[in-house]
């Protein structure tokens, strides 16, 4: 029983003598950081004071840069997360506006386009247009020029062979070939093309658009999507600017925009007055199309 109750006292005393250890730490330190208080305040001991709070200084501001480094990089991580949604948002947000602007361009356009044949359609006369049909370009030929090219309605939509071809500037040219889906057209640009005109500010000045032999040995016309053609009387009066139609006569109706005269040339000597047509349809630029059925002339 003796043992027991010492050994329970000298466990007791080391509790205490901890305890004791870590008072004097403790009031020590309190001690010290006085006494340089005191010392700068009184001007007694410049040197230990300056030592001891340099000591200081330089662990404060170490734990304080350590401190700032901690925060801005957990800042820069932050807002780095924040940056990147946010530029996720917008690239999304542009996307959707692009394909928005996109939609509405589409829109515009085919709106455009039905504006544009419906005025195609005021160049034929009512009792002409038997069947209309509205199409697209799917295809042309090589080069610059919509010489020849395949609109999306055939057979099946009711288009003819020799069916008239316009947009909303004027004549464009004729069906030449026609599947169940498909139909070939071939633009006044064309050699096989031929058409009667009339000049506007005299409806008895006719002549014909056609391709033959190059009328102008200074330029081949047709490359530079140009119409040539001659006046059926080389005394009728026609100067560059008159607008030409077409005359009524063979497959097409009367009063189609054709083009203007850019330039006459006179032969002389087969007593013949040639013609040099600009178009009045854009043969660069052909999307979208209207078919007229022919005229029945049998």
């Amino acid at each position: 029983m003796l043992t027991l109750k010492f050994e329970n006292k000298n466990k007791n005393k080391k509790k205490v003598n901890f305890k004791v250890i870590a008072t004097g730490v403790v009031a020590i330190t309190l001690i010290g950081i006085a006494g340089m208080s005191i010392g700068r305040n009184s001007g007694s001991n410049p040197i230990g004071e300056n030592i001891g709070m340099d000591a200081f200084s330089t662990i404060g501001s170490t734990i304080n840069s350590g401190f700032n480094f901690v925060r801005s990089g957990f800042n820069n991580v932050i807002n780095f997360h924040k940056n990147a949604k946010k530029a996720e948002a917008l690239e999304e947000e542009n996307n959707k506006l692009q394909k928005e602007v996109i939609d509405l361009q589409t829109k515009l356009d085919d709106i455009q386009s039905l504006s544009s044949l419906k005025e195609a359609l005021n160049f034929v006369d009512e009792k002409y247009v038997a069947t209309t049909v509205s199409a697209k370009v799917v295809s042309k030929n090589d080069g610059n020029w919509y010489s020849t090219f395949v609109v999306s309605a055939g057979s099946k939509n009711g288009v003819k062979k020799d069916s008239i071809v316009m947009n909303g500037s004027g004549l464009v040219g004729i069906v030449y070939e026609v599947s169940d889906n498909y139909c070939k057209v071939i633009s006044l640009l064309d050699t096989k093309s031929s058409v009667s005109f009339k000049l506007a500010k005299n409806s008895e000045y006719k002549g014909i658009i056609t391709y033959g032999e190059n009328i102008d040995q200074e330029a081949d016309h047709r490359d530079n999507g140009l119409l040539q053609g001659y006046m059926f009387d080389s005394t009728y009066s026609v100067l560059p600017g008159d607008v030409i139609t077409t005359s009524g006569l063979g497959l097409f109706p009367e009063g189609i925009v054709i083009g203007k005269v850019e330039k006459v040339v006179e032969d002389k000597n087969n007593s013949l007055k040639y013609v040099i047509v600009k178009p009045n349809v854009d043969f660069k630029n052909i999307d979208d199309v209207v078919i007229v059925e022919p005229r029945n002339i049998k």
